[in-house]
């Protein structure tokens, strides 16, 4: 996609392209790009989601008015598994593409770890202020409450975001591959 952007490019066209793979887009030297951690062949949001597909294009149009550097890749503010608008899928049908129920099946139990650690997190946040606002403060149990709550917001961190990429990714290569081997990915 990269090289044929330059070429539109070279007509006075500006251009913007979509990626799930940024360290592919780069080394093909595309002039602008938007990078969107959802698995590959997402790069438009999930099939049937209208609301999601069109946040995700009108944020990559607004992208493209703001980069003037050329070779730029933006990375978007949406994440897979965590799209901040709730719809029902108008598209009941299954995807054609790679599955694999194991990466999905390990996706849902990584958002409900993640739900239950900010449920934990709100529990020592109320500790702490239950700690804070005690008669009889017992030492040193509001800084420990703090800093065991600030773990949890890392380990939230770590699990929303690294683990989530780190699966994705995974996903990813994997998809290409067999879609290699299918004949339906150059």
């Amino acid at each position: 996609m990269g090289l044929v952007q330059n070429q539109i490019e070279g007509a006075g066209v500006s251009t913007i392209s979509m990626t799930v793979q940024p360290h592919i887009t780069g080394s093909v030297g595309a002039p602008r790009a938007a990078y969107l951690r959802y698995p590959a062949g997402n790069q438009l949001g999930e099939a049937g989601k209208p609301q999601q597909q069109r946040a995700i294009i009108t944020a990559v149009l607004e992208a493209a008015s703001q980069m003037g550097t050329p070779g730029s890749i933006i990375e978007l503010p949406f994440r897979w598994r965590r799209f901040p608008i709730q719809e029902e899928p108008r598209f009941l049908g299954e995807s054609q593409g790679p599955r694999h129920p194991q990466v999905e099946a390990i996706g849902e139990s990584l958002d409900q770890l993640v739900t239950q650690a900010k449920d934990y997190q709100s529990y020592l946040e109320k500790r702490v202020a239950d700690a804070a606002a005690a008669e009889t403060p017992i030492q040193g149990l509001e800084r420990t409450l703090s800093t065991q709550s600030q773990r949890v917001e890392r380990l939230i961190e770590l699990l929303d975001g690294g683990v989530l990429d780190e699966l994705r990714d995974i996903a990813n290569a994997i998809a290409t591959l067999e879609l290699r081997a299918s004949g339906k990915f150059v």
